[in-house]
């Protein structure tokens, strides 16, 4: 290895032997030059390759660990990692000197290394420049300090792998990097004003406190210089801006740093000595302090000579979401500016709930406009104390005086001094006399703003852009209302924004903003909620494609289409990999973000004393409030319906068209936040009183009997147990019977721990307890299969309760324990329970137990490759099943959790196939799919398809494996039936595997085979093991194939399973072909 490839990467130039140095930046966009020459990179994904080992330097990366951070959870085809490193060697080929063998990429051990010199990469450099400006900032060497900074601030081309975002370690280095400029910019910025640059630091810190606006120590920067150059309004906006994030946010205050700043700035008491004068760079601090004097020449002084022209706050923040479901609204506000420029200025109003975008709408409207044709100028209003009267046209004027220094001067020199309430601070009235006081000269000074806004628009179209005026004073609103009253024929435009329910609901803002909307040239723009599919855009955004759609209708339906809501909920995953996880997904979207929290506090804080009490009864109620009931708990009274109108008022709450007296929270998130506020026992007491009140009223539609369970269980420390145990058996029932298994999952297990509670003397606890858990322990045997160690824990304790309870064996439940171990491969176990429902049934002539012990006994000899006599067994359950279920079929049906008739028949059809009786084989699939094509449970009709899949498979028929496999994938997925799902997925990936999907399809059965195995599913697994092995080997992977093969057998050895070594199963051929004819278990087909 050269020390000079090391250190430099010398190069040949293209063509002529010359060598040439190799450097690459990564701070905005990924290039590579050697010398003057940018070389090409490629795609994203090879120049991702290149940045993962940039981002290793000198390191040795694993092969295994690239691949995994390329590609994800879905590697690519062996090879393509070498194809990528051969691009990319070739790419960088000349500098090196040699060809690709010589290349700056090697291989080294099990990985690759990139090497090249720390200096060769733009990054490397600024992390040095970094590091030692801070150092020399921290000895006190200010001006070597700034000149370092300033030289890594300058590298600073954009966000650093801006264009691979998609890929998370190259995310993480952006994250890094993007907190190291920010330190950079703090120290850049100690130093500047250590040495009187307080204007510079104003200027180059306002956009990245806006795009990092809870980076406090920024914040305090922003706002010492702002002070120190006379912009103390702003210095106060700024943190009145970042408080209200923090406690948005957060729910957290600024620091007592932060505080102590505000307090100095406030009481005029921050030191605004500045040592160094123009002779660094910078202008004098005299030069520094601008719209301080109450004379009008000083009181309109530019507050810098150099300010850009135009004043936006800020360009899109990096990661910034996208602009999705206002297209509508942007382009009505872009006629607006349109207009503005042919000289026809009028006003737009943008209202809507906080977080619906109001901000981002007038900020996408000023990104878009031409600088050299029309300035857009900004004002906010905030809410807080110390803030001065008139400050949102004071920003409005100390921008415009920065951007047009002459202009302005000349607008504002006839007019005095009735601009110094503007500028001279909250104390301009006792300053001036009583003057400015007084209505008359207030309103010559609203003439004067007036007159020099129109001036100035005459001069270069202007948009004024307006934020949060709900927190506005009255003397802004005033003014507001009068400038709209002069934009006729003028080329001045304004757009603000406010939220909707604060005009409607304030006297204060009804007044002035009223006006302002009546106004026959202000055009009125409702932000409404962003439908799903713009919802799904922020989702893709933030987390890449590929969310499962139930996660996306989950955030869609929990934000309500608000856009804030929609990132708060985004911001509960610590990563996108969770997003993607649709079971971890769900479990953090059960939680309320403190933002979202915070920002509905504050909107709760605007209702009348009373109400938030009266919906905290609301919430217990639900998400659909019946208002009679509410009444009944709360009383009937006219302040109740005040409060009620007063939460549709502000938007919290919303009518329902169709029912008069039915309320619906406007969020899932207001109900829950309310919710939470309630103490433990509260909640159990209006949820005790609630049941009550339904239970009188015993509804038997199913959401009835839902909704008096779910408040009988919330409210149980406040019932008797008699009370509440009946509503949650009959929920569960009712549950059962809409094929809702996963709440009636929930339901059994918490009516089976209440029994469980009951005190130990309670005579009837035993019997309701075993009787619960046999049911607990069907169902979960229907959604997650029998071998599920949870089902068969249930239906073993119900057993184990006999002595207790007195009772005999129930067939019912020696028939699921006799499933239990036959699926799960424990044979023996099985027949010693298809022998006790044999003697059972002998002694009760009990139908469950006569076709259980066939059934069971059938399905072992089969398993065994003891065909005839499992043919045997299995014809007489196929009789049996028909038999009893013409006399009790629904009880049948209750007892064995799906149609006996469909079950006898699955076995006895595969008996035959292997047995040479294809037609009768075929006979018995077709009744199957006819017994389960209309009305039968879900789980026989995923029984019988797969059924009809494994055999169509067998047979070597594609088409027909796929049509079914697929139909009971959907079948299973739509119903939670996750044992059968798992089973015909192994049949689908077969079908993809052979219809030109060989990777998907392998795959597909991997992942279902997995999922059987977490369900102890021992059961036909040498078939399905036959399955992928003829997959792997249909897509030429032969090693594979070979150790699927070897598993198999050992399947068939450990567990008897003889049958699956029978000549007429394909993977038999195979086997003999890829593994020879060495011995392969100690028993064989009989």
């Amino acid at each position: 290895m050269s020390t000079n490839r090391l250190r430099g990467g010398t190069s040949a130039s293209a063509g002529d032997g010359r060598t040439g140095l190799l450097r690459i930046g990564v701070l905005g966009p990924m290039v590579a030059h050697i010398d003057d020459r940018q070389v090409p990179l490629g795609p994203p994904r090879r120049r991702a390759l290149l940045a993962l080992l940039l981002t290793r330097l000198g390191h040795v990366v694993p092969t295994q660990l690239l691949i995994e951070e390329l590609w994800g959870r879905r590697p690519p085809q062996r090879g393509s990692l070498h194809s990528y490193i051969s691009h990319l060697r070739r790419a960088l080929a000349p500098a090196s000197g040699a060809g690709e063998g010589e290349s700056v990429v090697r291989h080294l051990s099990s990985g690759y290394v990139l090497e090249l010199a720390p200096e060769q990469i733009d990054s490397h450099r600024f992390e040095r420049l970094v590091a030692q400006g801070r150092g020399l900032q921290g000895r006190g060497d200010h001006h070597a300090a700034r000149e370092a900074l300033t030289g890594a601030l300058e590298l600073w081309r954009g966000a650093p792998y801006v264009d691979l975002a998609d890929y998370t370690p190259l995310a993480e280095e952006r994250a890094r990097l993007e907190q190291v400029r920010l330190t950079a910019l703090e120290t850049w910025a100690d130093a500047c004003l250590e040495l009187g640059g307080a204007e510079a630091v104003a200027a180059r810190l306002d956009a990245d406190v806006r795009r990092h606006p809870m980076r406090e120590r920024l914040v305090g920067k922003l706002m010492t210089a702002q002070y120190r150059i006379g912009q103390r309004a702003d210095a106060l906006f700024v943190f009145a801006r970042t408080r209200d994030c923090l406690s948005r946010e957060l729910g957290v205050d600024v620091s007592e740093d932060l505080q102590q700043l505000h307090r100095a700035i406030l009481r005029q008491e921050l030191d605004v000595t500045e040592t160094h004068h123009n002779s660094d760079g910078f202008d004098s601090a005299d030069n520094a302090v601008t719209l301080r004097a109450p004379a009008a020449t000083s009181a309109v002084r530019p507050a810098a000579e150099d300010s850009t022209r135009v004043t936006t706050p800020g360009t899109e923040t990096e990661g910034q979401q996208p602009f999705t479901g206002r297209d509508p609204e942007l382009a009505e506000l872009r006629a607006l500016v349109a207009d503005t420029l042919r000289g026809e200025g009028r006003s737009a109003a943008v209202l809507g709930d906080p977080g619906m975008g109001k901000s981002r709408l007038l900020m996408e409207l000023a990104a878009g406009q031409p600088a050299d044709q029309l300035e857009v100028v900004w004002g906010y209003c905030v809410t807080g104390a110390g803030v001065p009267p008139f400050w949102l046209w004071t920003q409005v004027l100390r921008r415009l005086s920065a951007s047009r220094p002459d202009a302005f001067r000349a607008a504002a020199e006839r007019f005095g001094d009735l601009l110094t309430p503007l500028f001279a601070g909250p104390s301009a009235c006792q300053n001036s006399g009583e003057r400015h006081c007084d209505p008359s000269e207030r309103f010559r000074t609203y003439d004067a703003i007036c007159e020099i806004l129109i001036a100035l628009a005459d001069e270069r179209p202007l948009l004024l852009s307006l934020e949060d005026l709900h927190w506005a004073d009255a003397p802004s609103l005033d003014l507001l209302r009068l400038l709209t009253t002069r934009q006729s024929a003028r080329a001045l435009g304004i757009v603000w924004s406010a939220r909707a329910w604060d005009i409607e609901t304030d006297p204060a803002l009804q007044q002035p903003l009223g006006d302002a909307l009546r106004n026959p040239r202000t055009q009125t723009l409702r932000l409404p909620s962003l439908s799903e599919e713009s919802v799904a855009s922020l989702i893709t955004a933030a987390a890449g494609p590929g969310v499962d759609a139930d996660i996306v209708h989950r955030l869609y339906e929990r934000s309500g289409g608000n856009p804030y809501f929609v990132t708060q909920l985004l911001s509960l995953f610590a990563g996108t990999e969770q997003l993607h996880d649709p079971s971890a997904a769900r479990r953090k979207l059960t939680a309320i973000p403190s933002g979202v929290r915070a920002v509905l506090r504050q909107r709760f804080a605007t209702l009348p004393e009373g109400a938030e009490e009266i919906l905290r009864i609301c919430a217990v109620l639900g998400a659909t409030v019946d208002v009679r009931l509410l009444e009944e708990i709360a009383g009937q009274s006219p302040a109740t319906t005040a409060f009620l109108e007063s939460a549709v008022h502000a938007a919290l709450m919303h009518e329902d068209a169709h029912h008069p007296d039915v309320l619906h929270f406007s969020h899932a998130l207001v109900r829950e936040t309310l919710y939470g506020e309630l103490g433990r026992a509260q909640r159990a007491r209006l949820h005790a009183q609630v049941a009550r009140i339904l239970m009188t009223r015993a509804g038997d539609l199913p959401e009835d009997i839902e909704r008096i369970a779910h408040h009988a269980w919330e409210g149980a420390r406040e019932l008797t147990d008699d009370e509440v145990l009946p509503q949650l058996v009959r929920a569960a029932e009712e549950a059962e019977l809409r094929l809702a298994y996963e709440q009636a999952e929930r339901w059994l297990r918490r009516a089976t721990d209440l029994v469980r509670s009951l005190p130990p003397g309670d005579p009837s606890a035993p019997a309701r307890e075993q009787h619960l858990q046999t049911q607990l322990g069907q169902l979960l045997a229907l959604t997650r299969g029998y071998g599920d160690a949870d089902a068969e824990a249930a239906l073993t304790r119900s057993r184990a309760l006999n002595p207790i309870t007195g009772a005999a064996d129930r067939p019912s439940v020696l028939w699921a324990l006799c499933t239990a171990h036959m699926v799960s491969g424990r044979y023996e176990g099985s027949l010693q329970f298809s022998d006790r429902l044999g003697h059972l049934a002998e002694e009760t002539q009990d139908p469950v137990a006569f076709l259980g012990s066939h059934y069971g006994r059938g399905i072992v000899l089969h398993t065994r490759g003891q065909l005839p006599q499992a043919l045997v067994e299995l014809e007489k359950a196929v009789t049996l099943a028909d038999h009893f279920t013409d006399r009790e079929g629904s009880r049948l049906a209750r007892v064995f959790q799906h149609d006996p008739r469909v079950s006898c028949r699955s076995y006895d059809a595969f008996t035959h196939w292997l047995m040479g009786s294809v037609e009768q084989a075929t006979q018995r699939r077709a009744e199957l799919l006819a017994l389960t094509d209309h009305d039968s449970r879900p789980s026989d009709r995923a029984f019988a398809l797969y059924v009809d899949a494994v055999l169509a498979a067998l047979e070597g028929d594609v088409a027909t494996a796929e049509r079914s496999s697929t139909l009971g994938v959907e079948v299973a997925g739509r119903y939670g039936l996750r044992y059968w799902r798992a089973m015909l997925e192994v049949c689908q990936g077969w079908s993809a595997a052979h219809s030109g999907h060989e990777e998907r399809g392998i795959t597909q059965i991997r992942s279902a085979l997995t999922e059987l195995r977490v369900s102890r599913t021992r059961i036909r697994l040498p078939l399905h093991l036959g399955f992928l092995a003829e997959a792997q080997h249909h897509a030429g992977r032969k090693d594979d194939a070979r150790t699927t093969l070897r598993e198999l057998l050992a399947s068939v050895e450990c567990r008897n399973e003889y049958v699956y070594l029978h000549e007429r199963f394909p993977v038999t051929a195979l086997r003999r072909k890829l593994l020879g004819t060495a011995r392969v278990c100690s028993g064989g087909v009989r």
